[in-house]
């Protein structure tokens, strides 16, 4: 089962960054504005944010192995409509319309993927567990970033379009792989409360703040992620061609997110999950700040650091969350999972700063967002101190011993 959830991480990286590529792309290929070719990425987090909570229900009904295949052969039928939609002069509608099946792929495997990390051991290394698993997404993002700096920033539509029908392949190959893994070996058992564990999310409020916590780092992951290459691409930063913009995206920004959520493995296993995450987003707030006020190479580089600072921002809201929660963990992976459409609220808020008043105040989202995480972890931490060690392992997922082999 943890096999198939890193390669469904893998699988998410590469789809979901391919979209991050076409956003400088769009402009040109469909006559529309900066505003706009954001959709391309927020549409992924509407989409999220429309279909997590039923997709939750739904990994009750049908298990985990039903979710994870029934998602990749989604996000693989995505990707064929998505070539399609960008190959042709064909309207920018369609497009946005193709990447919302991938998105709705993408959701499913999030939602199933995140549960079978953080199911497959102690409670305790949970928050370690899964940025190991996510170190899979951030190589995923890695390849898509390059597969989409080189092929569709490099060559245009048609690069686009051969871009999206690798992505497909390999998604393909994970498929493959999943089909061969033992039933036997999918362990997770959603059955806390097959009546109505979604709303035993919505009446927690340690899982809204969660789930908030989780839309201002998704937003401002994304919203830097879409607008670093333009950023990059301005004479009076780096003057970069776009292609070239794309490859430091890609080994900068997200090769140091891999680099980070691989160390974090060891980090999160050495320091308490509050005082790393407080530690990451104020530097990353530090670093949004400089491209603000800042010119020239430093506040380029400032931003792409960002990238080594966001890698564990995730597993640990995420496991944090599930801690100080009372409620399933399938139900609380649903509200995180449909709380990722909050970041589309940033992306297009950035976007609207952007066009109007120029892409370096548009960090100023980012900033926010990031403030508001410290604020999360020191909310966790004093909230720690009183809570006895047991209860807040186990206060999210009542009977967690269900979920471990």
């Amino acid at each position: 089962m943890l096999v198939c959830a890193f390669g469904a991480f893998f699988v998410m990286g590469v789809a979901g960054a391919m979209a991050t590529t076409l956003v400088p792309l769009v402009p040109s290929l469909f006559d529309v504005g900066l505003t706009a070719a954001m959709t391309v990425q927020w549409i992924a987090l509407v989409v999220s944010g429309g279909a997590s909570l039923l997709l939750a229900r739904q990994l009750q009904w049908s298990g985990p192995r039903s979710m994870m295949l029934g998602g990749l052969c989604v996000v693989a039928g995505g990707c064929a409509l998505v070539g399609m939609a960008i190959s042709p002069p064909l309207p920018f509608a369609l497009l946005v319309a193709a990447l919302a099946v991938v998105a709705l792929g993408i959701t499913a495997l999030q939602v199933v993927a995140n549960l079978c990390a953080v199911s497959a051991g102690p409670a305790a290394t949970s928050a370690a567990r899964l940025a190991a698993a996510q170190a899979f997404n951030s190589l995923g993002v890695l390849a898509g970033v390059c597969l989409g700096a080189t092929l569709a920033l490099g060559s245009g539509r048609l690069g686009a379009g051969i871009a999206y029908a690798i992505t497909g392949i390999v998604t393909a190959a994970v498929i493959a792989v999943a089909l061969f893994v033992p039933r036997a070996s999918w362990q997770y058992s959603a059955q806390d409360d097959p009546g109505t564990p979604l709303g035993e999310a919505l009446r927690s409020p340690g899982a809204w703040i969660g789930a908030v916590t989780i839309a201002l780092y998704v937003g401002a992951e994304g919203t830097i992620g879409s607008l670093l290459i333009p950023y990059l691409h301005q004479p009076s930063i780096m003057n970069l061609d776009l292609a070239s913009a794309g490859q430091y995206v890609a080994w900068g920004y997200w090769g140091s997110a891999l680099i980070g959520r691989a160390a974090g493995y060891v980090v999160l296993k050495r320091l308490p999950p509050t005082a790393v995450l407080a530690t990451v987003a104020t530097l990353a707030f530090a670093g949004s700040l400089g491209a603000i006020v800042g010119s020239g190479p430093l506040p380029g580089w400032a931003l792409i650091s960002i990238g080594f600072c966001n890698a564990l921002m995730f597993p640990v809201i995420f496991a944090l969350t599930l801690d100080h929660a009372d409620a399933p963990p399938a139900a609380i992976s649903g509200l995180l999972s449909t709380a990722v459409a909050g970041g589309a609220v940033m992306s297009m808020t950035a976007g609207y700063f952007a066009d109007r008043v120029g892409i370096a105040f548009a960090f100023a989202v980012p900033a926010c967002a990031y403030v508001a995480i410290i604020g999360f972890a020191l909310w966790i931490a004093g909230r720690s101190r009183w809570l006895p060690h047991d209860s807040r392992i186990t206060s999210s997922v009542g009977s967690r011993s269900d979920l471990t082999s």
